[in-house]
Formats: structure tokens, C-alpha cells, sequence
């Protein structure tokens, strides 16, 4: 009876993410563990007072809080960091032998607690280290030491797209594997081109209020397509992570809007819990952003079937066909953004087409054998080689 339940036990894997709020990466990781319940148990670790403890909680998720010290200018965060490294390595590995886990999934590149607790173990934990964004567009001496220190010492690394795959070496170690699409879908599917009284076109921005995050070149763009077309109206939604840095960019947009005379038709909203919601209510999904290695929001818009126009960042270029399922825009290049929501605004047509190919296009793409199913087969092995 004891081996019977034994065999029925579930391994455990703990997740490591340095996310401080809801952030992407997070959302991403968490679409794929729901997935996964029934054959493994998770339990996540977060940053100490970190936002997203409270949305796993209700999730149904364990939740354990360390204070992680990421690299910083700031000599402080200097001085401290290879203390706690090491120190939170230490109580990683400590957690491990509490839960019992076997894997130690590190869902950001540069959180190196998980190899510290490798080592601790004698080399007994497992760890995988999941790559979210471009190493390319970091400072290299950092990037290319993040990169050794994966190779040499992860069991697994996970490059979310093929942007980010072609960083690293032939290692056979290093795999792609895409994140989920949603679940299920919550709302009905949106028709397009929607019927507004008022003949607007609503364009949503949804990203948290980052510098680098694209939405200063929104601004911009939607202020000459605007020029062109006062039907147009957009919404910037996201959070600021409670940072301070964060929140002086959503003023400076704001600020932005004013001095452009945009007030009445540009708003600013913070971080909204119903995203599918929020994507259906649109017209146009704009993402901007100057680097991304995958990006969910756009995967998100594909999937609910609104129309999207996305940079030529790196990884949004592997998530639909351009002029068929989406319009893809040359990085930083304001000029082409504001054509683009000119052309897409002016045809519900062409909304409609892209919206019923990037449906189609996304389902067939990122299948389960691609996406969560890969990651549980890795997880497998990982087992079966410590066995």
C-alpha cells in the first residue's frame, strides 16, 4: 500500500522567478505549470513582498519568498550580491529538501541562486534555466557570463524562441520551447470590425510602463496617424511595479500627451487583472517594444483574435506572418509604426482577415507538443537520468 502511494506521488519542481510584480515572464510560466498540475507539484519561490504572490496564492500555488539581490549599478546592491547569492542559494537548497524537490526551475537567466544549490546538493538537484529575453541586447561581458555559467551548469536551458536560441551554442542541452497559449478563453471571440456609435477605432497598448517597452514610440506614431484620422483613440494599460523608475515614465507620457493637446483622446490605466477582456475590447493591439524574446502580449492578442502591429524586435517576428496574420514594423522606426496604424485603422477588412489568421495561425503553431507538453517530456528526463 505504501509503494502504491508512493508511485502516485507527484515530483516536485520549484520555480524560481525574480519577478517583483505580474510580469510577463511570470504569467508565462504559470500558463504552463496549470498545465502540468496533475503530473507535477510546483512550488514557486518569489522575491520577498513581491506583487505576484497573492494572484499564485489564489491560483492555488505554494508560495515561498527570498530576498533575492539582482546585479545594479548601485554600490550597495553590489556589495551585497555575491553574500546573497550565496546565501540564497543555500536557502534554495534548504527548500528543496523541505519540499522534497528534485528540479529547481530558474525562470529568469540571470537568477543564478539555482546553480549555487546545485552545487550544494553535490550536483542531486536538477536545474533548468529558462531564457525570456534577448541576451543579445544586454551588455555583453554580463550576457556572455550568464551564458557559460548556463551552459556549464544548467541540466537544461530553455530559449523561449529562435531569436533567443541563436545566442547560444550546438549543446544539446539548450532546447526551444514556446510558451502556452491561454487555457481557455473566457469571452466570446470579438467580431470584427465592431460596430462603435461613435465610429472610433480603440488601439490598446498593453505592456507595464517600461523604458524600452515601446510605448514612447507609440505615442509618437499614434500622434501622426491621428493627424491623419481623428477617429483613432488608444489606451495605455499596464503597471509600474512599484518602481520608481516606472513611475517617472508613465508621467513623462503623460506629460507627452498633454503638451501634444491628446488629453480627451489618449488615456493611461493601470494594471488590469482581466487581460483576454481587456484584448477582445479592442480594435488594434500595438507592441513597440525595442527588444523581446517572445512576447506573451502579443501572443495573447493573436490568440483572441485581435488585429496586431508589433516591432521587428526579435521574437514577435516568429509569431505571425506578416501582411497575412499581423503587421510587422522595422524596429524604433516611428514613421513605419504610424503607416501601419493608418493602413490597419483605415481597413476593417484587413482587421478582420488578420484576425481570423492569427486565431488559426497561433493554434497551429504553438501546439501543446511545442509548448507545455515539451516542458513536461524535459522535466522527464531530467528524472530519469537521476534515477
Amino acid at each position: 500500500m505504501r509503494d502504491k502511494q508512493e508511485n502516485l506521488t507527484r515530483p516536485v519542481v520549484l520555480v524560481a522567478d525574480n519577478s517583483v510584480a505580474v510580469t510577463g515572464a511570470l504569467v508565462a510560466i504559470r500558463n504552463a505549470t496549470d498545465q502540468l498540475k496533475a503530473q507535477y507539484e510546483f512550488v514557486y519561490v518569489l522575491p520577498t513582498g513581491s506583487l505576484g504572490k497573492s494572484v499564485l496564492e489564489q491560483a492555488g500555488y505554494q508560495v515561498r519568498e527570498l530576498p533575492f539581490v539582482e546585479i545594479s549599478r548601485r554600490k550597495t546592491a553590489l556589495l551585497r550580491y555575491v553574500p546573497m547569492l550565496l546565501l540564497n542559494g543555500w536557502r534554495l537548497r534548504k527548500l528543496a529538501r523541505v519540499h522534497k524537490a528534485r528540479i529547481v526551475h530558474l525562470n529568469d537567466f540571470y537568477n543564478l541562486t539555482g546553480y549555487v544549490a546545485k552545487l550544494l546538493s553535490l550536483g542531486t538537484l536538477r536545474v533548468v534555466t529558462h531564457v525570456r529575453f534577448l541576451p543579445q541586447s544586454l551588455p555583453q561581458p554580463l550576457a556572455r557570463t550568464w551564458r557559460w555559467l548556463a551552459e556549464r551548469f544548467a541540466d537544461r536551458v530553455l530559449c523561449v524562441s529562435a531569436a533567443v536560441r541563436r545566442y547560444f551554442g550546438a549543446s544539446g542541452k539548450v532546447r526551444v520551447v514556446f510558451d502556452p497559449v491561454p487555457a481557455v478563453e473566457k469571452h466570446a471571440v470579438p467580431v470584427l470590425p465592431a460596430y462603435r456609435s461613435d465610429s472610433t477605432v480603440q488601439l490598446l497598448y498593453l505592456s507595464n510602463y517600461i523604458q524600452g517597452k515601446g510605448q514612447n514610440f507609440a505615442l509618437q506614431a499614434f500622434r501622426q496617424a491621428y493627424a491623419q484620422n481623428n477617429q483613432l483613440r488608444l489606451a495605455f494599460v499596464g503597471g509600474d511595479m512599484g518602481l520608481e523608475k516606472n513611475r517617472q515614465f508613465r508621467q513623462q507620457l503623460e506629460a507627452d500627451v498633454q503638451q501634444y493637446n491628446l488629453a480627451a483622446v489618449v488615456t493611461f490605466e493601470g494594471f488590469v487583472t482581466d487581460v483576454e477582456k481587456r484584448i477582445k475590447a479592442a480594435d488594434i493591439l500595438l507592441n513597440f517594444s525595442e527588444s523581446e524574446s517572445f512576447s506573451l502580449t502579443c501572443l495573447d492578442a493573436l490568440y483572441y483574435g485581435t488585429p496586431l502591429i508589433a516591432t521587428d524586435c526579435g521574437g514577435p517576428a516568429e509569431l505571425f506572418e506578416n501582411g497575412k496574420s499581423g503587421l510587422l514594423v522595422p524596429n524604433r522606426d516611428v514613421e513605419a509604426m504610424a503607416a501601419a496604424i493608418a493602413r490597419l485603422a483605415a481597413n476593417p477588412a484587413e482587421r478582420a482577415q488578420f484576425s481570423a489568421a492569427g486565431r488559426a495561425y497561433v493554434r497551429h503553431k504553438f501546439q501543446q507538443a511545442a509548448t507545455y507538453e515539451q516542458l513536461g517530456r524535459i522535466y522527464q528526463e531530467l528524472l530519469a537520468a537521476e534515477a
